[in-house]
């Protein structure tokens, strides 16, 4: 992916997703990489190459196909903070989905994007399914100094690794950024996709 991204204005249009500074320090490999992972988990292939030693890589998100461009804009719905719209979410994976990705821009730079990861195609190979909210700065470059181009908003911080990042129709159903005007509820499950609405606090 690194090649096929390539570099842009002196940045690598798909940077790894892991952090550098944590994955650099000292000590056995897997447990100094599993704790490298707190921007995407398992739930992209630049943050970690598979969930399970014996799986295939993980699917991709929706942010770094947008980036390699294998996510048509037309399959993805932008909506201002604030503005309130029921929209069905198709997964990620299916071809078929209208809507594939939803974005929310904030500033000129930082945007969140909210994806339906099913177990379907290389997402069969992630730690669950559900709905991913994801938020975006383009100003960052790389994983460093606790910065990242991209971090997965935790449905479940008790879960380790953002293992349980997805959110889902029940107990974790509703996301809320108050200070940027977003709400995101889940209304229901449909088949593979799930009916949100999304709209102010």
């Amino acid at each position: 992916a690194h090649v096929l991204g390539g570099v842009k204005n002196g940045q690598r249009v798909v940077p790894c997703l892991y952090d550098h500074d944590l994955q650099s320090k000292p000590g056995p490999a897997m447990e100094v990489f599993s704790t490298a992972i707190i921007n995407m988990g398992y739930w992209d292939p630049m943050s970690c190459h598979f969930f399970k030693r014996e799986l295939p890589p993980p699917g991709i998100s929706s942010w770094t196909r947008l980036r390699l461009g294998w996510l048509p804009e037309t399959k993805v719905r932008t909506l201002a903070p604030g503005q309130q719209a029921e929209v069905l979410l198709g997964p990620l994976e299916d071809a078929a989905s209208e809507v594939a990705a939803i974005r929310i821009p904030l500033t000129e730079s930082t945007y969140y994007l909210i994806e339906n990861r099913q177990p379907l195609g290389f997402d069969m190979y992630l730690p669950g399914s559900g709905v991913l909210i994801l938020y975006a700065d383009d100003r960052v470059g790389e994983c460093r100094h606790g910065q990242a181009p991209v971090k997965l908003v935790d449905a479940d911080p008790s879960a380790p690794r953002l293992e349980r990042a997805a959110f889902d129709a029940g107990s974790r159903n509703t996301f809320v950024d108050a200070k940027n005007n977003v709400k995101v509820e889940i209304l229901e499950k449909a088949g593979g996709s799930f009916r949100l609405r999304l709209g102010p606090p």
